[in-house]
């Protein structure tokens, strides 16, 4: 006797029978079948919870790089953990057999083509924050260069401003050194005269009333002369503050800007610099101390594949449980599931014929018993009440005939 006969499927434990769960299996029907069915499963249900698990972490970087808050983060991730999860378990259980062959039909890839799009999206979303943090360094290196870029671009702004306004300051400087230039000769001219005047070389005797009027002079002139002279030193010393207050300004800019932390879409963007282009720097010649003229080196090149690799990793995980669904050859529970089915349809009055045409052509009708059976009765009823009516109407007509003619009058009276 072979003992195989009465075999005994192994009974799964709680944990199985969870990962069936998540798979969207049949544990009733699961427990009876083979253990190759139970392993099946549990795969599947087991990458299932992981691509759940994998996006609650993923939106836990996200969310705690935006907010920096661990209950906001927590909520969040759970939350859009479990709508991954649920939406994976769909796409999966949703997913059917296909031909039960091992192989994929071009048919099975257009059937299942929804499915496949939707969890490559999925596996785009989770991968993206993970990405942010496999690359952390690299997106900071990034980050650093593009604020360093910044903070020069934005001195340099300043400076511009500066050169704008000093060109007006030192014109004006300058017109002032004129001024006090022509001033500081008509001040020599009348210092000269009054001394002239005062020393008789003139022909006169002594400081009398000219030399007074020139002494005016030459005082008008003097404080003329000073007061030009205030002027400009006074927008000297002004300008000289105003350059000290610039580059505190531009230090202050700088250092706000290099302080400056990425964003979770910065980190998106610094992301996606790095898969697009690497980074080069002037050649710097040893021998001559200088750099070269037209020659870069390349310190890092595209980070096109690392992170389109870690992006196909996430994507596979997404699109595995659906191709693997597809490539399964059908087992006992799938024949048990099958069974099952039928028995309901029967039951509730659902029965499917399976036709074939000349070109050999499978074709599948279903017939409901049920509302067949009820439209039938209810047709067959209006039948019978149809002819009870009639049957009726005639003997009430019968009976009427033979009042007639037992009475005639009180008909004719009755009718008039």
């Amino acid at each position: 006797m072979n003992e195989h006969v009465d075999y005994q499927p192994k009974k799964p434990n709680g944990g199985a029978k969870f990962l069936w769960w998540c798979a969207g299996a049949d544990a009733e029907i699961l427990k009876y079948s083979s253990y190759s069915d139970h392993v099946k499963y549990v795969g599947i249900g087991g990458v299932v919870l992981a691509t759940g698990f994998m996006a609650a972490l993923s939106m836990g970087f996200a969310m705690h790089t935006i907010f920096e808050n661990w209950t906001v983060t927590a909520i969040v991730a759970i939350i859009w953990g479990l709508i991954v999860f649920n939406l994976d378990r769909f796409i999966v259980s949703s997913t059917g057999k296909g031909d039960g062959d091992s192989s994929i039909s071009g048919k099975e890839w257009l059937n299942a083509l929804p499915r496949l799009i939707m969890a490559i999206l999925l596996g785009l979303t989770i991968s993206a924050p993970l990405e942010t943090y496999i690359f952390h360094s690299e997106i900071e290196r990034e980050w650093k260069l593009s604020m360093d870029q910044l903070a020069l671009s934005k001195k340099y702004e300043i400076e511009q401003i500066e050169i704008g306004h000093n060109a007006e300051i030192d014109e004006k400087v300058k017109k002032l050194e004129e001024d006090a230039k022509a001033q500081q000769l008509i001040v020599d001219k009348w210092a000269k005269a009054f001394e002239e005047e005062a020393s008789g070389m003139r022909g006169g005797r002594g400081i009398g009333p000219e030399a007074k009027a020139m002494k005016a002079q030459l005082d008008e002139s003097t404080f003329k002369l000073n007061k030009i002279e205030t002027e400009r030193d006074s927008i000297r010393k002004i300008q000289k503050i105003n350059e000290n207050l610039i580059k505190s300004k531009q230090d202050s800019v700088m250092n706000l800007i290099k302080k400056e932390k990425s964003g979770f879409l910065d980190q998106i963007m610094m992301l996606e610099r790095l898969s697009s282009s690497g980074k080069s720097v002037p050649k710097f010649d040893p021998a001559t101390n200088k750099l070269v003229e037209g020659q870069e080196i390349e310190i890092y090149g595209s980070a096109f594949w690392p992170i389109w690799l870690v992006r196909l990793l996430f994507m596979i995980i997404e699109i595995a449980p659906v191709i693997l669904k597809l490539m399964l050859i059908k087992g006992p529970s799938d024949y048990m599931s099958e069974n099952v089915n039928q028995i309901l349809e029967t039951k509730q009055g659902i029965s499917i014929y399976h036709m074939k045409d000349e070109e050999g052509k499978v074709t599948k009708i279903k017939r409901n018993h049920n509302p067949e059976r009820i439209i039938a009765i209810i047709e067959h009823q209006n039948e019978k009440e149809t002819e009870n009516a009639k049957e009726a109407i005639n003997i009430f007509a019968e009976k009427e005939k033979d009042q007639i003619k037992k009475n005639p009058d009180d008909f004719i009276k009755t009718t008039t």
